[in-house]
């Protein structure tokens, strides 16, 4: 009898210690990632054209990733400091494109086109250029950005 005695006091010790509210529990549900659209991928791009023609260089740079890497060489710096002497020198920028594709993926996405760039310069003059550009776009805590966008260049004149 003693033994009995000691075995329902060690489970109700036992009892006490778990809370009955460690039952069987459920996993959270999990966030169901959404794949980037074709309106987004297209979105991003005309955000593109749009900040880079008004001339503000943190705008601009709030579209690329912190691991943005353009023409396969230069680094997030290093885009960032090519662009702020850009639009430091330039009196205006008109910016056109012409989608080819986009591939979406789960996170991702991948843009080909064409651009022209017509850019005036604060001190006269100006450049234009043209070429074909493909922008690697990723989603970063939910917001695209560009990963990484290489062009070729055609100067007009």
């Amino acid at each position: 009898m003693k033994l009995h005695k000691i075995i329902f006091v060690f489970f109700v010790s036992f009892i006490s210690i778990y809370p009955l509210c460690a039952r069987a529990q459920v996993p959270p549900p999990f966030e169901i990632q959404k794949a980037v659209t074709l309106e987004e991928a297209r979105q991003l791009i005309g955000e593109y054209s749009a900040r880079f023609t008004k001339l503000e260089l943190d705008p601009f740079m709030e579209l690329f990733s912190k691991k943005a890497v353009e023409n396969r060489v230069l680094p997030y710096a290093d885009i960032r400091e090519a662009y702020r002497k850009t639009i430091a020198g330039s009196r205006s920028i008109m910016y056109n494109f012409r989608i080819y594709t986009i591939q979406t993926y789960l996170q991702s996405a991948l843009v080909r086109g064409h651009y022209e760039i017509v850019q005036t310069f604060k001190g006269g003059g100006g450049t234009a250029f043209k070429g074909d550009i493909q922008w690697d776009l990723i989603r970063e805590n939910g917001v695209l950005r560009i990963r990484e966008i290489n062009y070729g260049r055609i100067s007009l004149r």
